[in-house]
């Protein structure tokens, strides 16, 4: 028997839009319409950094509101030639309380999906040395089906789509102020594939508490097979579509083809001035 495979599907970007403050993340593409807005040119390299090296940039005096990098100043350097078109635009490296975190947004610049696509970060300290290495799947806003007959089905990033990823459980030998700079990769590949309508996400809110806030919400199975593992992945973001925490919530059970399951998250602290939700799910062969 074929074990199942992951599918991270459906990204929605709910409640809390930034018409009047539109991410510069997106380029006209968004998330079938739902993202974050969709200013243009903005969300690339930081203040005094070009090609494809990304570096703090943003508002001064401005404690991260406006920010496309934080810490402001450490730059990350693309070490792909090509990376599939993936391009870092914003990320948060800080302190949390159990240790250091990191959330991470990655645009699709190409001219065709990137599937089943990772970013992996190099941390190099002052001296030159590296330090510790991280890598994770990139959560992208779409399924698709290759385009092969086989009916097998991928996660991928649309072309102008944004995609995130994060770890509140980096090594704890990194010391983020003896960081010199940070150089990444994207694990990726491109082939022809097909968009499949798999899931939705719905009614996603924000519900505050003593401990922070969680976000609440529905998964609905558009698919004619069962779904498992089920997963929603919720980040907050700041004005310029910076992800500043993560929440998660996992279903205990099997969701049947047009079934729906209503989560609630983990809590942030920051809930920022929107969220972006990322459904991950487990398809049968």
């Amino acid at each position: 028997m074929q074990s199942k495979s992951l599918i991270v599907i459906g990204a929605v970007a709910l409640a809390l839009p930034l018409a009047c403050a539109a991410s510069p993340l997106d380029e006209g593409a968004g998330n079938g319409g739902s993202g974050p807005g969709s200013g243009g040119g903005g969300g690339e390299a930081g203040a005094g950094s070009s090609g494809s090296e990304t570096g703090g940039g943003g508002m001064g005096g401005d404690p991260g509101e406006g920010l496309h990098f934080v810490p402001e100043g450490l730059s990350s350097t693309d070490t792909d030639e090509d990376g599939a078109g993936l391009k870092l635009v914003a990320f948060t490296l800080v302190q949390g309380a159990t240790g250091p975190e990191l959330y991470a947004a990655v645009r699709n610049d190409g001219e065709t999906p990137s599937c089943d696509a990772g970013l992996m970060f190099y941390f190099i300290d002052k001296a030159d040395q590296l330090v510790t290495t991280w890598g994770g799947s990139l959560l992208s806003g779409r399924l698709y089906r290759l385009d092969d007959g086989s009916g097998v089905m991928i996660p991928c990033i649309a072309p102008g789509e944004i995609a995130m990823t994060g770890s509140a459980d980096l090594p704890g030998d990194l010391v983020i102020e003896e960081l010199g700079y940070l150089k990444h990769r994207f694990p990726a590949f491109t082939v022809d594939v097909v968009p499949v309508d798999a899931v939705t996400v719905s009614e996603v809110k924000t519900v505050g508490g003593g401990a922070g806030s969680a976000y609440t919400g529905t998964l609905e199975n558009r698919l004619d097979v069962a779904l498992s593992d089920a997963r929603i992945t919720v980040f907050p973001v700041n004005r310029v579509g910076r992800p500043l925490g993560m929440a998660t919530s996992s279903a205990a059970a099997d969701i049947p083809p047009g079934g729906l399951w209503t989560f609630e998250t983990t809590t942030v602290d920051d809930v920022g001035v929107d969220h972006i939700a990322y459904p991950t799910v487990s398809v049968p062969p």
